[in-house]
């Protein structure tokens, strides 16, 4: 039987990585279910970045700032009030909640891609392209910059380098695509269109 001085450590590894490997091994299991039945392609369509603000940031990242420090007071107030030992399994809760949601975020994510909704075809044209290398976020590939008929917001596609030819600058395509399960816009696949005279 364990003594309540080994309890403690052992109790404190678990916490700080079971919930680690219960995302890491979601994870696993989803990209093994990849492997065995591939999603259709499909590659997100967003906003062009060039035409979005760029102190966007300021406000999350202030917002995020004064939630921290609220935190931190509240914490202080707690320990104060209540001790140490409260404040410790109110953190432990967090850490675990934490990565549950992490947990939840990777399935809907992988779920949102395998149940797409197909919509009517989209025209558009292509306004830019430029090469952009593999990083961590990213495989790398061709990202387009694509003018929608009817629509005054530029968009961005990264298409893989293996996607078949692609098109001349300012070329008229046709865009299949399709809406998430509960977000997003995905372009499934695009035709060529003849240029107007």
């Amino acid at each position: 039987m364990s003594t309540p001085t080994t309890a403690q450590p052992q109790r404190a590894a678990w916490l700080g990585f079971a919930p680690v490997a219960a995302w890491v091994g979601l994870r696993w299991v989803l990209a093994w279910q990849d492997e065995r039945h591939p999603a259709p392609d499909a590659w997100p369509l967003a906003p062009f970045v060039g035409t979005q603000d760029p102190w966007a940031w300021l406000r999350p990242l202030g917002a995020f700032m004064a939630l921290l420090v609220m935190l931190l007071l509240l914490a202080r107030w707690l320990r104060r009030r209540h001790g140490a030992g409260l404040l410790r399994q109110l953190l432990a809760g967090a850490w675990v909640l934490l990565w549950l949601v992490a947990c939840a975020a990777q399935l809907v994510a992988w779920q949102n891609r395998r149940q797409l909704v197909p919509e009517p075809p989209l025209a558009a044209e292509l306004m830019g392209q430029h090469h952009q290398p593999p990083s961590l976020r990213s495989l790398g590939g061709t990202l387009w910059v694509l003018r929608v008929d009817g629509q005054a917001e530029l968009l961005q596609l990264l298409v893989p380098d293996d996607a078949g030819t692609p098109p001349q600058l300012h070329q008229r395509l046709r865009l299949h695509w399709a809406r998430g399960h509960w977000y997003g816009r995905y372009v499934t696949g695009w035709d060529m269109l003849q240029p107007t005279p």
